[in-house]
């Protein structure tokens, strides 16, 4: 497994600081400023823009799985009744009732998700494994094979789907794929944050992460 430096700085400092203090000791990320020229998504009822030009939807009943999918690619093509159809047959393979999938307020399993979003052509990969130790503690293993700043430069990366604890949420690209952005339902806009935070929340269980990729075509 290939593993960020970054996580080996959070790692050995994290006993003596509060992460807080790791992220602004070690670097800190600027708000970008864009263009309202360069606007490319369609601004629904339910969105909202971030930094002047981005597409960010606000939570709806208990609808964050599909917010979250939307904030990460930034459109609205997969819809409620794509993650209800996935909710659907996840039930039927696994023998599970459907209320186990899909809630009647609209929350949906992490196994509807990531059916849901293969069907739709992506690429779903789990972000952090996990493996016990001989002393019975649990180890996090960065998975995804790249470090964060190498994911900026793959064109095929969409970000992350995180799964919180009740809650789903994403982590995605700047519009000039400069940065990191953490998109939240229940906040007014996305945020820019810090790729050092986002991987201790991963690394430390908090966060169930999944990155999302193009599936590459065959020629």
């Amino acid at each position: 497994m290939i593993e960020d430096p970054i996580y080996e700085i959070v790692r050995k400092r994290k006993l003596q600081d509060s992460f807080k203090t790791i992220v602004n000791g070690v670097s800190s990320t600027k708000r970008q400023i864009i263009e309202k020229d360069s606007i490319p998504y369609n601004t629904r009822h339910s969105s909202r823009l971030v930094h002047g030009s981005d597409f960010h939807e606000r939570q709806r009943s208990a609808y964050c799985g599909l917010h979250s999918i939307h904030n990460l690619l930034r459109n609205t093509d997969i819809t409620k009744n794509d993650l209800d159809e996935a909710a659907k047959e996840c039930a039927e393979e696994s023998g599970d009732s459907l209320s186990n999938h899909k809630h009647v307020s609209g929350f949906w399993s992490l196994n509807s998700m990531i059916r849901c979003l293969e069907k739709k052509g992506f690429h779903i990969k789990r972000g952090v494994t996990t493996r016990q130790k001989e002393d019975g503690t649990i180890e996090y293993i960065w998975n995804v094979g790249k470090t964060m700043y190498d994911l900026l430069d793959d064109t095929s990366i969409y970000g992350f789907i995180i799964h919180e604890p009740q809650h789903y949420t994403c982590y995605r690209k700047t519009l000039d794929k400069k940065h990191w952005q953490y998109s939240n339902s229940y906040f007014t806009s996305a945020q820019n944050m810090n790729p050092h935070e986002f991987c201790k929340q991963a690394l430390e269980g908090v966060w169930n992460i999944f990155l999302v990729s193009k599936v590459e075509e065959s020629i």
